[in-house]
């Protein structure tokens, strides 16, 4: 009778001690996730104050080109206006901003589990400005700044836009923000990214 008593004692204790096990592994896991979601949002919010450098940076560049336009309009000297439209020249080259993309896409895809990764695997014949256009679109951007960055003009995101959608086959009745939201990688982490 004493060792049937001891036995249940034991038991009960071992039963205890396995729930006090599991509480701490699920504040162990709790933590972990929250700490993920942390790295996550930082690396969102980094992600936003990348893209709005290139907004920033591309508007400025808009803004040089323009005054650079007038100022060439009001000079009479060749030489001079020869030398300026060098510089205009300049200023619209993009190679720079393929670099800056081939940076921002690999920063995008870390923190969206591969987005435009799967995005080329699931539509092999989408464009480089398609993806573009999709990155930005899942960052919820506005039109204006989407126009900034791809350096056309909201008309033109307008059109991209509804290319894309013909593209991907999206009904004029499904979200494009939703869709693209709802393209996910492997580790999936993404989250909703309202700037």
């Amino acid at each position: 009778m004493q060792q049937v008593k001891h036995d249940k004692e034991q038991e009960q204790l071992q039963y205890l001690h396995q729930l006090e096990i599991n509480k701490a592994e699920n504040e162990l896991v709790a933590l972990r996730n929250e700490k993920l979601q942390v790295e996550v949002d930082f690396k969102n919010s980094e992600l936003a104050t990348n893209a709005m450098h290139l907004v920033q940076k591309s508007e400025m560049i808009a803004r040089i080109r323009t005054e650079l336009n007038q100022l060439m309009k009001a000079i009479d000297n060749d030489k001079a206006q020869a030398e300026i439209r060098k510089m205009v020249k300049v200023l619209g080259e993009d190679e720079k901003m393929d670099k800056d993309w081939e940076h921002f896409s690999h920063h995008f895809d870390k923190v969206h589990s591969d987005f435009v990764v799967v995005l080329k695997e699931k539509f092999p014949s989408i464009t480089p400005n398609e993806l573009k256009l999709s990155a930005y679109l899942r960052m919820n951007l506005s039109t204006k700044e989407i126009a900034q960055l791809m350096n056309i003009s909201v008309r033109g995101v307008e059109i991209s836009r509804y290319r894309l959608r013909k593209k991907l086959g999206i009904s004029s009745d499904v979200n494009l923000f939703d869709f693209l939201i709802s393209i996910k990688g492997g580790n999936n982490q993404s989250g909703n990214m309202s700037y």
